[in-house]
Protein backbone atom coordinates (compact mmCIF):
# COMPACT_ATOMS: atom_id res chain seq x y z
CA UNK A 1 0.00 0.00 0.00
CA UNK A 2 1.34 3.23 -0.93
CA UNK A 3 2.10 5.84 1.89
CA UNK A 4 1.17 9.16 2.18
CA UNK A 5 2.81 11.95 3.09
CA UNK A 6 1.12 12.87 6.07
CA UNK A 7 1.79 9.13 7.31
CA UNK A 8 5.52 9.03 6.01
CA UNK A 9 5.70 12.35 8.17
CA UNK A 10 4.04 10.78 11.00
CA UNK A 11 6.76 7.40 10.79
CA UNK A 12 9.66 9.96 10.44
CA UNK A 13 8.49 11.93 13.57
CA UNK A 14 8.14 8.80 15.79
CA UNK A 15 11.59 7.68 14.48
CA UNK A 16 12.83 11.24 15.69
CA UNK A 17 11.47 10.40 19.45
CA UNK A 18 12.54 7.56 19.63
CA UNK A 19 15.67 8.41 18.82
CA UNK A 20 15.78 11.28 21.18
CA UNK A 21 14.50 9.69 23.86
CA UNK A 22 17.30 6.92 23.66
CA UNK A 23 20.18 9.40 23.71
CA UNK A 24 18.60 11.20 26.83
CA UNK A 25 18.40 8.09 28.68
CA UNK A 26 22.54 7.30 27.80
CA UNK A 27 22.97 10.72 28.26
CA UNK A 28 21.33 10.11 32.28
CA UNK A 29 22.86 6.52 32.60
CA UNK A 30 25.20 6.64 35.41
CA UNK A 31 28.66 6.64 35.03
CA UNK A 32 31.17 4.09 36.14
CA UNK A 33 34.52 3.59 35.88
CA UNK A 34 36.75 1.10 37.46
CA UNK A 35 39.86 2.67 37.42
CA UNK A 36 39.83 6.66 37.38
CA UNK A 37 43.93 6.73 36.91
CA UNK A 38 45.80 3.63 35.89
CA UNK A 39 48.97 3.35 37.21
CA UNK A 40 49.45 6.45 38.99
CA UNK A 41 49.74 5.62 42.10
CA UNK A 42 46.38 8.14 43.25
CA UNK A 43 44.45 6.93 46.41
CA UNK A 44 42.32 8.57 48.73
CA UNK A 45 39.84 10.37 47.20
CA UNK A 46 38.28 13.39 48.37
CA UNK A 47 36.16 15.69 46.46
CA UNK A 48 34.86 19.45 46.15
CA UNK A 49 32.72 20.78 43.21
CA UNK A 50 33.20 24.22 42.83
CA UNK A 51 31.39 26.39 40.17
CA UNK A 52 30.47 23.03 38.43
CA UNK A 53 33.95 21.16 38.71
CA UNK A 54 34.64 18.35 40.65
CA UNK A 55 37.87 18.29 41.71
CA UNK A 56 39.11 15.23 43.22
CA UNK A 57 42.42 15.50 46.02
CA UNK A 58 44.46 12.22 46.16
CA UNK A 59 47.37 11.15 48.20
CA UNK A 60 50.21 9.84 46.00
CA UNK A 61 51.74 6.61 46.72
CA UNK A 62 55.51 6.72 46.56
CA UNK A 63 56.71 3.96 44.42
CA UNK A 64 55.48 0.17 43.44
CA UNK A 65 58.43 -1.18 45.19
CA UNK A 66 56.73 -0.24 48.44
CA UNK A 67 56.57 -2.85 50.40
CA UNK A 68 55.67 -2.72 54.30
CA UNK A 69 54.43 0.42 54.93
CA UNK A 70 52.15 2.91 52.92
CA UNK A 71 54.73 5.77 51.94
CA UNK A 72 52.75 8.55 50.08
CA UNK A 73 54.96 11.40 48.76
CA UNK A 74 52.67 14.34 48.01
CA UNK A 75 48.71 15.19 47.42
CA UNK A 76 47.41 15.33 43.94
CA UNK A 77 44.75 17.50 42.67
CA UNK A 78 42.77 16.38 39.24
CA UNK A 79 38.98 17.78 38.17
CA UNK A 80 36.75 16.97 35.49
CA UNK A 81 33.62 18.64 34.34
CA UNK A 82 31.83 15.19 33.28
CA UNK A 83 33.58 12.41 35.34
CA UNK A 84 35.10 11.20 32.44
CA UNK A 85 37.73 13.53 31.19
CA UNK A 86 40.43 14.73 33.70
CA UNK A 87 42.98 17.33 33.80
CA UNK A 88 45.68 17.63 36.71
CA UNK A 89 45.78 20.82 38.62
CA UNK A 90 48.19 20.59 40.94
CA UNK A 91 49.78 19.13 43.85
CA UNK A 92 50.69 19.49 47.76
CA UNK A 93 53.95 18.30 48.40
CA UNK A 94 54.74 17.77 52.44
CA UNK A 95 57.19 20.01 52.23
CA UNK A 96 55.00 22.58 52.30
CA UNK A 97 53.36 21.60 55.88
CA UNK A 98 54.64 21.06 58.93
CA UNK A 99 55.56 17.36 58.00
CA UNK A 100 58.34 18.34 56.07
CA UNK A 101 60.37 15.93 53.91
CA UNK A 102 58.71 13.00 54.67
CA UNK A 103 55.95 10.09 52.53
CA UNK A 104 53.18 11.17 55.29
CA UNK A 105 50.87 12.00 52.99
CA UNK A 106 47.92 10.62 54.05
CA UNK A 107 44.13 10.96 53.89
CA UNK A 108 42.61 14.19 54.48
CA UNK A 109 39.16 15.65 53.21
CA UNK A 110 38.71 19.49 51.29
CA UNK A 111 36.40 22.29 52.07
CA UNK A 112 34.90 25.22 51.71
CA UNK A 113 33.86 28.60 53.85
CA UNK A 114 33.27 31.61 52.48
CA UNK A 115 35.88 32.84 49.50
CA UNK A 116 38.59 30.36 51.43
CA UNK A 117 39.23 26.42 50.47
CA UNK A 118 40.64 24.29 53.47
CA UNK A 119 42.71 21.05 52.71
CA UNK A 120 42.24 18.79 56.34
CA UNK A 121 45.60 16.25 56.14
CA UNK A 122 47.09 13.32 57.33
CA UNK A 123 50.40 13.21 58.90
CA UNK A 124 50.42 9.34 58.50
CA UNK A 125 48.57 8.46 61.84
CA UNK A 126 50.41 10.66 63.74
CA UNK A 127 48.47 13.95 63.98
CA UNK A 128 46.09 15.93 61.48
CA UNK A 129 46.98 19.66 59.90
CA UNK A 130 45.35 22.14 57.74
CA UNK A 131 46.30 24.40 54.82
CA UNK A 132 44.39 27.24 53.41
CA UNK A 133 43.95 28.52 49.65
CA UNK A 134 42.20 31.15 48.01
CA UNK A 135 41.37 28.01 45.20
CA UNK A 136 41.02 24.62 45.41
CA UNK A 137 43.84 24.53 42.85
CA UNK A 138 46.23 26.48 45.04
CA UNK A 139 48.77 27.68 46.05
CA UNK A 140 48.07 26.20 49.52
CA UNK A 141 49.55 27.24 52.90
CA UNK A 142 50.18 25.56 56.40
CA UNK A 143 47.50 27.45 58.34
CA UNK A 144 48.83 26.64 61.48
CA UNK A 145 52.81 25.26 61.05
CA UNK A 146 51.80 23.06 63.58
CA UNK A 147 48.98 20.39 64.04
CA UNK A 148 44.98 21.13 64.39
CA UNK A 149 44.70 17.71 66.02
CA UNK A 150 47.75 16.59 68.14
CA UNK A 151 48.82 13.18 69.49
CA UNK A 152 47.33 13.11 72.47
CA UNK A 153 44.29 15.06 71.86
CA UNK A 154 42.04 11.64 72.29
CA UNK A 155 44.14 9.32 74.39
CA UNK A 156 46.02 6.51 72.66
CA UNK A 157 44.42 6.69 69.51
CA UNK A 158 45.71 8.42 66.94
CA UNK A 159 44.04 11.51 65.56
CA UNK A 160 44.10 11.32 61.56
CA UNK A 161 42.23 10.89 58.60
CA UNK A 162 40.16 13.68 58.77
CA UNK A 163 36.44 14.05 57.22
CA UNK A 164 34.76 17.40 57.05
CA UNK A 165 30.76 17.28 57.54
CA UNK A 166 28.70 20.63 57.02
CA UNK A 167 25.06 21.70 57.86
CA UNK A 168 23.55 25.11 58.25
CA UNK A 169 27.25 26.71 58.24
CA UNK A 170 28.45 24.36 61.16
CA UNK A 171 31.12 22.84 60.34
CA UNK A 172 31.98 18.88 62.14
CA UNK A 173 35.45 17.71 61.88
CA UNK A 174 35.26 13.40 62.21
CA UNK A 175 38.84 11.71 62.81
CA UNK A 176 40.66 8.46 64.30
CA UNK A 177 39.91 4.74 63.79
CA UNK A 178 38.11 1.93 66.12
CA UNK A 179 35.87 4.76 67.39
CA UNK A 180 35.36 7.65 65.78
CA UNK A 181 35.67 11.20 67.42
CA UNK A 182 33.76 14.25 66.42
CA UNK A 183 34.29 17.66 67.09
CA UNK A 184 32.72 21.33 66.04
CA UNK A 185 35.44 23.35 63.77
CA UNK A 186 35.89 27.28 65.29
CA UNK A 187 34.99 29.83 63.05
CA UNK A 188 38.12 30.43 61.55
CA UNK A 189 38.18 26.76 60.65
CA UNK A 190 41.13 26.02 61.74
CA UNK A 191 40.35 25.42 65.38
CA UNK A 192 38.13 23.71 67.73
CA UNK A 193 35.24 24.98 69.21
CA UNK A 194 34.45 22.03 70.91
CA UNK A 195 35.92 19.14 72.48
CA UNK A 196 36.28 15.87 70.55
CA UNK A 197 33.72 13.41 71.45
CA UNK A 198 32.69 9.85 70.05
CA UNK A 199 30.02 8.49 67.21
CA UNK A 200 29.12 5.53 68.53
CA UNK A 201 28.42 2.54 66.17
CA UNK A 202 26.20 -0.57 67.35
CA UNK A 203 24.69 -3.35 65.90
CA UNK A 204 21.03 -3.59 65.52
CA UNK A 205 21.10 -6.50 68.16
CA UNK A 206 23.16 -3.15 70.57
CA UNK A 207 26.44 -4.34 70.35
CA UNK A 208 29.61 -1.60 69.61
CA UNK A 209 30.35 -1.79 65.99
CA UNK A 210 34.08 -0.77 66.04
CA UNK A 211 34.96 0.74 62.71
CA UNK A 212 38.34 1.06 60.37
CA UNK A 213 39.84 4.18 59.52
CA UNK A 214 39.12 6.74 57.18
CA UNK A 215 34.94 7.95 58.01
CA UNK A 216 33.03 9.48 55.08
CA UNK A 217 29.72 11.09 56.81
CA UNK A 218 27.37 12.76 54.48
CA UNK A 219 23.61 13.10 54.64
CA UNK A 220 20.69 12.26 52.19
CA UNK A 221 16.91 12.92 53.17
CA UNK A 222 16.99 12.94 57.29
CA UNK A 223 19.27 10.37 57.35
CA UNK A 224 23.12 10.67 58.76
CA UNK A 225 25.43 8.22 56.75
CA UNK A 226 28.86 6.77 58.50
CA UNK A 227 31.03 5.11 55.96
CA UNK A 228 34.07 3.14 56.43
CA UNK A 229 35.73 1.48 53.61
CA UNK A 230 32.77 -1.40 52.34
CA UNK A 231 30.97 -0.70 55.72
CA UNK A 232 28.26 1.42 56.76
CA UNK A 233 25.78 2.91 59.58
CA UNK A 234 22.91 5.08 59.93
CA UNK A 235 21.41 7.63 62.11
CA UNK A 236 18.97 10.10 62.50
CA UNK A 237 21.14 12.37 64.58
CA UNK A 238 24.83 13.67 63.38
CA UNK A 239 26.32 12.77 66.44
CA UNK A 240 24.45 9.16 66.60
CA UNK A 241 24.35 6.51 67.98
CA UNK A 242 24.92 5.06 64.74
CA UNK A 243 23.02 1.90 63.71
CA UNK A 244 25.51 -0.92 61.59
CA UNK A 245 23.81 -2.03 58.58
CA UNK A 246 26.04 -4.09 56.41
CA UNK A 247 28.38 -3.86 53.33
CA UNK A 248 28.81 -0.42 51.41
CA UNK A 249 30.22 -0.87 48.00
CA UNK A 250 33.33 -3.09 47.39
CA UNK A 251 36.64 -0.72 47.87
CA UNK A 252 38.36 0.97 50.50
CA UNK A 253 38.95 4.36 51.27
CA UNK A 254 36.30 6.32 49.46
CA UNK A 255 34.19 10.29 49.37
CA UNK A 256 30.62 10.44 47.84
CA UNK A 257 29.24 13.55 46.20
CA UNK A 258 26.26 14.29 43.81
CA UNK A 259 26.57 15.11 40.39
CA UNK A 260 23.63 15.88 38.14
CA UNK A 261 20.91 14.50 40.99
CA UNK A 262 22.88 11.07 41.30
CA UNK A 263 24.95 9.87 43.87
CA UNK A 264 28.69 8.95 43.69
CA UNK A 265 31.14 7.13 45.31
CA UNK A 266 34.99 7.71 44.39
CA UNK A 267 36.77 4.46 46.26
CA UNK A 268 40.13 3.39 46.45
CA UNK A 269 40.40 0.08 44.91
CA UNK A 270 44.02 -2.17 44.55
CA UNK A 271 45.05 -1.26 41.13
CA UNK A 272 49.11 -2.60 41.64
CA UNK A 273 48.42 -3.67 44.63
CA UNK A 274 48.37 -3.22 48.38
CA UNK A 275 50.29 -0.38 48.21
CA UNK A 276 50.30 1.23 45.23
CA UNK A 277 46.72 1.65 44.75
CA UNK A 278 44.38 3.56 41.98
CA UNK A 279 40.44 5.22 42.61
CA UNK A 280 36.85 3.71 41.19
CA UNK A 281 34.05 6.01 40.34
CA UNK A 282 30.73 4.09 41.44
CA UNK A 283 27.69 5.61 41.33
CA UNK A 284 25.25 5.03 44.54
CA UNK A 285 21.48 4.07 45.08
CA UNK A 286 19.06 3.72 47.52
CA UNK A 287 16.47 1.69 48.84
CA UNK A 288 13.29 3.08 50.00
CA UNK A 289 14.00 3.09 53.42
CA UNK A 290 17.39 4.83 52.77
CA UNK A 291 19.55 1.82 52.72
CA UNK A 292 22.10 1.10 50.30
CA UNK A 293 21.82 -0.85 47.16
CA UNK A 294 24.68 -3.42 46.54
CA UNK A 295 24.38 -4.20 43.14
CA UNK A 296 24.62 -7.95 42.40
CA UNK A 297 27.67 -7.66 40.26
CA UNK A 298 29.23 -5.13 42.82
CA UNK A 299 33.24 -5.82 43.31
CA UNK A 300 36.54 -3.67 43.88
CA UNK A 301 38.87 -3.84 41.37
CA UNK A 302 40.94 -5.71 40.03
CA UNK A 303 37.57 -7.55 40.00
CA UNK A 304 38.44 -10.81 38.60
CA UNK A 305 41.86 -12.32 39.52
CA UNK A 306 44.57 -10.09 38.42
CA UNK A 307 46.07 -8.93 34.66
CA UNK A 308 49.35 -7.58 33.03
CA UNK A 309 48.60 -6.29 29.79
CA UNK A 310 51.63 -3.49 30.21
CA UNK A 311 49.57 -1.04 28.03
CA UNK A 312 50.39 1.80 30.39
CA UNK A 313 53.89 0.70 31.85
CA UNK A 314 55.64 -1.65 33.47
CA UNK A 315 52.75 -2.15 36.15
CA UNK A 316 55.79 -2.45 38.49
CA UNK A 317 57.61 -5.79 37.28
CA UNK A 318 61.56 -5.58 37.67
CA UNK A 319 64.57 -7.21 36.88
CA UNK A 320 66.24 -8.87 40.04
CA UNK A 321 69.56 -9.84 37.79
CA UNK A 322 70.69 -10.93 34.86
CA UNK A 323 68.73 -8.95 32.59
CA UNK A 324 66.79 -5.69 32.54
CA UNK A 325 63.04 -4.87 31.73
CA UNK A 326 62.35 -2.58 28.86
CA UNK A 327 58.41 -1.73 28.14
CA UNK A 328 57.18 -1.23 24.54
CA UNK A 329 54.18 0.84 23.72
CA UNK A 330 52.98 -1.73 21.74
CA UNK A 331 52.07 -3.64 25.34
CA UNK A 332 54.94 -5.93 26.06
CA UNK A 333 57.59 -5.66 28.43
CA UNK A 334 61.51 -7.42 27.11
CA UNK A 335 64.72 -7.56 28.26
CA UNK A 336 68.27 -9.11 27.21
CA UNK A 337 69.51 -12.09 28.41
CA UNK A 338 72.87 -11.49 29.84
CA UNK A 339 72.98 -14.22 33.16
CA UNK A 340 70.28 -15.96 35.19
CA UNK A 341 67.80 -14.27 34.27
CA UNK A 342 64.86 -13.12 36.90
CA UNK A 343 61.97 -10.83 37.02
CA UNK A 344 59.39 -10.11 39.77
CA UNK A 345 56.12 -8.55 39.98
CA UNK A 346 55.40 -6.12 42.98
CA UNK A 347 54.29 -7.57 46.61
CA UNK A 348 50.70 -7.41 47.95
CA UNK A 349 49.26 -8.29 44.90
CA UNK A 350 46.12 -9.56 47.06
CA UNK A 351 44.31 -11.82 44.36
CA UNK A 352 42.05 -14.34 45.67
CA UNK A 353 43.95 -17.58 44.59
CA UNK A 354 40.84 -19.61 45.99
CA UNK A 355 38.91 -17.96 43.47
CA UNK A 356 40.87 -17.42 40.64
CA UNK A 357 43.62 -20.43 39.98
CA UNK A 358 44.69 -20.26 36.49
CA UNK A 359 48.01 -18.35 35.27
CA UNK A 360 48.15 -17.80 31.34
CA UNK A 361 51.37 -16.26 30.37
CA UNK A 362 52.03 -15.11 26.72
CA UNK A 363 55.64 -15.52 26.16
CA UNK A 364 58.53 -15.27 23.05
CA UNK A 365 61.56 -17.02 23.94
CA UNK A 366 64.23 -15.61 21.43
CA UNK A 367 67.24 -17.41 23.41
CA UNK A 368 67.77 -21.35 22.98
CA UNK A 369 66.48 -21.49 26.58
CA UNK A 370 63.66 -24.90 26.62
CA UNK A 371 62.50 -23.94 29.95
CA UNK A 372 61.10 -21.23 31.82
CA UNK A 373 60.23 -21.41 36.09
CA UNK A 374 57.65 -19.77 37.43
CA UNK A 375 57.13 -19.01 41.46
CA UNK A 376 54.27 -18.11 42.62
CA UNK A 377 54.29 -17.09 46.47
CA UNK A 378 50.83 -17.13 48.22
CA UNK A 379 49.96 -16.10 52.29
CA UNK A 380 46.92 -15.77 54.04
CA UNK A 381 46.89 -12.38 55.65
CA UNK A 382 46.65 -12.41 59.19
CA UNK A 383 47.17 -9.06 61.28
CA UNK A 384 48.93 -6.08 59.84
CA UNK A 385 50.00 -8.55 57.32
CA UNK A 386 52.13 -5.96 55.22
CA UNK A 387 54.31 -5.59 57.88
CA UNK A 388 56.59 -8.94 56.88
CA UNK A 389 56.97 -8.58 53.07
CA UNK A 390 59.58 -11.40 53.10
CA UNK A 391 59.62 -14.56 51.34
CA UNK A 392 61.57 -17.73 51.42
CA UNK A 393 61.36 -18.20 47.63
CA UNK A 394 62.40 -21.95 48.47
CA UNK A 395 59.77 -22.81 50.14
CA UNK A 396 56.88 -21.61 47.64
CA UNK A 397 55.51 -23.03 44.36
CA UNK A 398 57.38 -23.24 41.58
CA UNK A 399 56.23 -24.24 37.73
CA UNK A 400 58.56 -25.34 35.18
CA UNK A 401 57.09 -24.42 31.47
CA UNK A 402 58.75 -26.01 28.35
CA UNK A 403 59.40 -23.13 25.71
CA UNK A 404 59.76 -22.95 21.57
CA UNK A 405 63.58 -22.13 21.56
CA UNK A 406 64.53 -19.27 19.45
CA UNK A 407 61.39 -18.49 18.52
CA UNK A 408 59.78 -15.80 16.08
CA UNK A 409 56.21 -15.90 17.53
CA UNK A 410 54.28 -15.77 20.87
CA UNK A 411 53.16 -18.94 22.50
CA UNK A 412 50.70 -18.66 25.14
CA UNK A 413 51.40 -21.19 28.27
CA UNK A 414 48.03 -21.97 30.64
CA UNK A 415 48.81 -23.28 33.96
CA UNK A 416 46.29 -24.77 36.54
CA UNK A 417 47.22 -23.51 39.86
CA UNK A 418 44.50 -25.28 42.15
CA UNK A 419 47.57 -28.35 42.02
CA UNK A 420 50.06 -26.19 43.65
CA UNK A 421 51.05 -27.98 46.86
CA UNK A 422 51.91 -24.66 48.75
CA UNK A 423 49.13 -22.64 47.48
CA UNK A 424 47.35 -20.51 49.92
CA UNK A 425 44.61 -18.17 49.38
CA UNK A 426 46.20 -14.60 48.73
CA UNK A 427 48.63 -14.54 46.22
CA UNK A 428 51.67 -12.04 47.19
CA UNK A 429 54.38 -11.93 44.77
CA UNK A 430 55.28 -13.93 41.36
CA UNK A 431 58.67 -14.40 40.13
CA UNK A 432 60.03 -15.72 36.73
CA UNK A 433 63.12 -16.98 35.44
CA UNK A 434 62.31 -16.06 31.46
CA UNK A 435 65.19 -17.99 29.67
CA UNK A 436 66.67 -21.14 32.05
CA UNK A 437 70.02 -22.00 31.31
CA UNK A 438 71.63 -19.71 28.69
CA UNK A 439 73.28 -16.48 29.25
CA UNK A 440 72.20 -14.33 26.30
CA UNK A 441 69.44 -14.41 24.10
CA UNK A 442 66.01 -11.97 24.50
CA UNK A 443 62.73 -12.37 26.18
CA UNK A 444 59.07 -10.83 25.69
CA UNK A 445 56.03 -10.77 27.73
CA UNK A 446 52.57 -10.20 26.49
CA UNK A 447 50.37 -10.58 28.84
CA UNK A 448 50.45 -12.50 32.42
CA UNK A 449 46.86 -13.42 34.10
CA UNK A 450 45.45 -14.50 37.34
CA UNK A 451 42.07 -15.71 36.62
Amino acid sequence: MKQTLSSRILLLSAFLLLLVTAKAQEKSKPIAIQNLFPEQGLTDPHTIIVNGRLYVFCGHDQSWDTEDTWKMDRWEIRSTDNLIDWRKDGEILPTQTYIGDQPNCWAGDISQKGDKYYWYFSNKHYSTGVMVADSPEGPWVDALGEPLLPAGIIGKTPPYDPTIYEEDGVYTIIFGSGRYQAATLGDDMISLKTDPQPLMVYTKEGKERWTADKSTLFKRDSIYYLVWGSDYAMSKNLYGPYTYEGNFLAGGHNDLFQWNGQWYAVMENKDIGLLYRGVSLKPVNFNDDGTIIIPDDDCGFPADGRKWQFELSTMGWKALEGTCIKWNSDGLIKGKVNGNALIESPVWLLTELDKYQTLVIRIKNKSKAKQAKIWIASTTPKGAFWEHPGIDWEEEDQILINLDSESKEFKEYTIDLSKLPNLEPMLKRIRIEPAIGVDKGNWEIEYISIQ
